[in-house]
């Protein structure tokens, strides 16, 4: 059940005032008494009943605004029981779980959780007058704390039960808004919360006094994305046993921090956890992988047949060659062709080159992963169905990751240099199967380098050569001094391959003995500083 409290208020003041037609004066004086008897939801509506009859009246409105979320609070319905709600845990069950945690403590954050962090909201900040000032006064409490307010353009409503206040000297010099009025609060012995951003309530600095007007709120902090589950564990646990809080829970689902508690404790709580999470550093790594392939061939030289056909060259039809054969070599009438000798000359040139660069950010002592590639499916069985089965064939397969795949682990020195664990693998299709099964080629490669902020480094380096040059022609021929090189055929292959791995690191935020450390200001002990 939810309803606007505020409209409900203003309902029952405008249904009093046609009622009885009481004066502001009587209004304030009946809630200045509900007020001392406890009962605050009386008192609030009073109050604004007091300001809706004298609205040029301030301190009738900011007495109701003093005590709205008092009276929120105990005005509050509780949630209806839900019939479809899960059973109760069983008490063995409960006990031993806050056995495990501190009090105070959770793991998460529940409906009415968030519903109190919409319904206390921290208050407004005041907005005072800029500048400093130097205050030398003497005089009643009341008075100091209203000189020291109206100096910075700010108006005070003061506690039923304030008075005047004993005579106090306060002697600040150079002091702005916010120094000024924790000096007049412990000169004075008094706590002030704002109310708006021009409106602030002093109230007597009491054990009881802060449980009844010292505002409760509740506030979410989201968990950065740098921050481990277990480190927000952690950071959470450390803070509410450093705070006393009276709730904290870390949500690991919503990746919030829920922190409800006097705002005294909240805010400075608020900003002990944000300095405690953004701790790490942070870098960017860039990662160049770059492989270049040349490959020259070269073919030149004679080819010479390596068989030879004899013909006889006798009998009729070939009288004119028989008779020319005579001639030059006596009686001889057998032959063997050489027409089909070559000449030639060939040559072929390729270059090949592969860049891969990747961006990949990275915490100090946390490892960050990258891919970039694709997926490929690699057959590893087929099951067929035999004979006259009417089951279908069923394959299966393993996908491979392809492309590079990049895991770098930084340790960061100061802001001067990092070290860095890299693990990088490079896979891609070879072009050739087994099998049917398609070959994949991995460079694989792990390694550690320092470098300096933003320098470039070379973390990996394979350079291979292959050359192959072969011969072939004619025994015998091919191989006379002089003359065998005209008379065979030369064949030049030469294979380079070129792999380079570079690694630059550029800072994004310094570690945490690098970075200025907020100071946050509490007060003493006993009486926690409110924040203004």
């Amino acid at each position: 059940m939810r309803f606007n409290h505020r409209a409900l208020v203003f309902l029952l003041a405008a249904c009093l005032l046609r009622a009885g037609e009481p004066t502001a004066a009587e209004l304030n004086e009946r809630a200045r008494k509900a007020e001392r008897a406890g009962d605050v939801v009386t008192a609030y509506v009073l109050y604004a009943q007091a300001a809706a009859v004298d609205s040029k009246n301030p301190k009738y409105w900011g007495r109701s605004q003093a005590l709205e979320r008092r009276a929120a609070l105990k005005a509050h319905p509780l949630p209806a029981a839900d019939a479809d709600a899960a059973p109760a845990p069983n008490a063995e069950e409960t006990e031993e779980a806050d056995q495990k945690l501190p009090e105070g403590f959770s793991k998460s954050i529940d409906a009415s959780d968030l519903s109190d962090v919409e319904r206390m909201r921290p208050p407004p900040e005041l907005k005072p007058l800029p500048g400093k000032k130097s205050f030398d006064l003497r005089g009643p409490a009341r008075s100091v704390i209203e000189q020291v307010a109206r100096a910075f353009g700010l108006d005070t409503i003061f506690d039923g039960d304030y008075g005047t206040g004993p005579t106090v000297r306060l002697r600040v010099e150079d002091a702005d808004y916010r120094q000024a009025l924790h000096a007049a609060e412990a000169a004075t012995g008094s706590f002030v919360f704002p109310l708006g951003e021009r409106l602030m309530m002093a109230v007597k600095d009491t054990p009881q006094k802060r449980a009844q007007n010292e505002p409760a709120v509740a506030v979410t902090i989201p968990i950065p994305q740098t921050v481990t589950a277990q480190e927000a564990q952690e950071l959470g646990r450390a803070v509410q046993q450093a705070m006393d809080l009276t709730k904290l829970a870390v949500d690991q689902d919503r990746r919030l921090i829920l922190i409800k508690d006097r705002i005294s404790k909240v805010r400075p709580a608020q900003l002990l956890f944000e300095q405690l999470a953004l701790g790490r550093g942070e870098l960017m790594v860039e990662l160049d992988f770059l492989e270049v392939d040349r490959t020259n061939s070269s073919s030149y030289g004679v080819l010479l047949p390596s068989q030879f056909s004899l013909t006889w060259l006798g009998g009729g039809g070939l009288s004119s060659v028989v008779s020319l054969a005579r001639v030059f070599a006596g009686h001889t009438v057998i032959g063997f062709g050489i027409a089909n000798a070559q000449l030639f000359a060939t040559m072929s040139a390729s270059n090949t080159r592969t860049l891969l660069r990747a961006q990949t950010r990275a915490a100090d002592g946390q490892p960050a992963t990258f891919h970039v590639g694709d997926k490929y499916p690699v057959l590893t069985g087929t099951l067929l169905g035999g004979g006259a089965s009417t089951y279908p064939s069923v394959s299966s397969f393993n996908f491979e990751d392809l492309g590079l795949a990049l895991k770098v682990t930084p340790h960061m020195h100061g802001e001067g240099e990092v070290t860095l664990d890299v693990e990088a693998e490079f896979k891609v299709l070879s072009g050739s199967t087994l099998n049917g099964i398609p070959l994949i080629s991995n460079r694989k490669l792990q390694s550690r380098v320092r470098l300096a902020n933003g320098e470039l480094g070379v973390i990996a380096g394979l350079m291979s050569s292959n050359e192959a040059h072969t011969i072939t022609g004619v025994a015998g021929l091919s191989q006379i001094p002089v003359l065998g090189k005209a008379l065979r055929e030369h064949d030049h292959t030469r294979q380079d391959t070129d792999v380079l791995l570079l690694i630059k690191p550029s800072l994004l935020r310094p570690p945490p003995g690098e970075t200025v450390t907020r100071f946050v200001w509490l007060g003493s002990e006993t009486r926690l500083d409110i924040p203004l």
